[in-house]
């Protein structure tokens, strides 16, 4: 009596998993070709850490506070700021550099920001060959966040 219900058990598994292939074969493919065809992101989605441009102005709104570097984790931020002649703050930065090779896109730089200055773009397409590329200066930020879906996000709440 047990191998003939193993038998039908085993009878009854393979009938099932037929049933199943026959459905799915009847269905239009969910493939994606890329990188001609480019998977839709949604909104919010966490692709890099970008430096927002005030519309007006043209300028940069980060006023090189470094408080995204302080709350980085593993510290792939780095702000200098501008100093004049006498050696007064601008309050902007000289330079701005994000290493994207680090970044664990925890989006904590973005809630540290009391300045609107940054921002969560969807680019996630940065793969290169030498680690030295992955590192960002603020000219090329700032074109991300031109060109790419960019949200701030904070306390969990799009802004």
């Amino acid at each position: 009596m047990g191998v003939l219900n193993d038998v039908a058990r085993a009878a009854k598994s393979i009938v099932k998993g037929h049933m199943v292939t026959l459905r799915e074969i009847f269905k239009p493919p969910m493939t994606i070709r890329y990188p001609d065809e480019k998977p839709e992101q949604p909104k919010g989605s966490r692709g890099m850490p970008v430096l927002k441009v005030n519309a007006e102005t043209g300028e940069l709104n980060c006023t090189a506070c470094g408080l995204c570097a302080r709350s980085c984790p593993p510290g792939c931020i780095e702000v200098i700021e501008e100093t004049d002649a006498n050696g007064k703050r601008m309050r902007r930065p000289l330079a701005y550099n994000l290493d994207m090779g680090k970044c664990m896109v925890c989006n904590l730089c973005i809630e540290a920001c009391p300045f609107d200055a940054l921002e969560m773009a969807a680019n996630f397409e940065i793969s290169v060959y030498d680690p030295e590329n992955l590192v960002f200066n603020k000219d090329q930020l700032a074109t991300i966040w031109k060109n790419y879906d960019a949200v701030r996000i904070a306390g969990g709440e799009k802004l």
